[in-house]
């Protein structure tokens, strides 16, 4: 039978193969203490399932009330596969701060550099789809997506041209 690995070993072949260990620092406002408390271990939960992410565990500080609104923060220690991932992750949570443990220095192929550089584009882009769709009328909505559908289509040529 395989010996379990411990934390330390699963975190040391990681790095080894271009894994990242950082802390990332999450807060959260919510209507009681309660919500404050269970919406922060369903999101931290949820960052554990994201692709890329090996573990992810977090420490929830109590939750504190000002004029009815209840906050707290999360320090998770976060290991991910490579560095797009942690983009990824920055942009799609928008975390308050980021220490990177480990490594001691950050090296990226032009691949990877390129790719991390298209998933920030991509939440960009949706992040502005979703804005457009709230405030745009019905037919300004619908040029909208005529320029998505467009956009598509050149990214796809642009993607074969580069495979050239």
């Amino acid at each position: 039978m395989e010996k379990k690995k411990s934390i330390e070993e699963i975190t040391d072949e990681a790095i080894a193969n271009g894994g990242y260990l950082v802390l990332l620092y999450f807060d959260l406002h919510a209507k009681t203490e309660e919500e404050t408390k269970n919406i922060m271990v369903g999101f931290i939960a949820r960052l554990t399932k994201e692709k890329g992410v090996i573990y992810a565990l977090g420490e929830i500080d109590k939750p504190i009330e000002r004029d009815g609104v209840w906050s707290t923060w999360a320090e998770v220690k976060l290991l991910a596969e490579d560095f797009a991932t942690l983009g990824r992750i920055a942009s799609q949570y928008s975390p308050i701060g980021i220490d990177i443990l480990r490594p001691e220095k950050v090296e990226l192929s032009l691949g990877e550099a390129q790719g991390l550089l298209l998933d920030i584009s991509q939440t960009s882009q949706n992040f502005t789809r979703l804005i457009m769709e709230r405030v745009l009328s019905d037919s300004e909505r619908e040029e909208y997506k005529k320029k998505l559908e467009a956009r598509a289509e050149l990214g796809k040529k642009l993607l074969e041209n580069s495979k050239k």
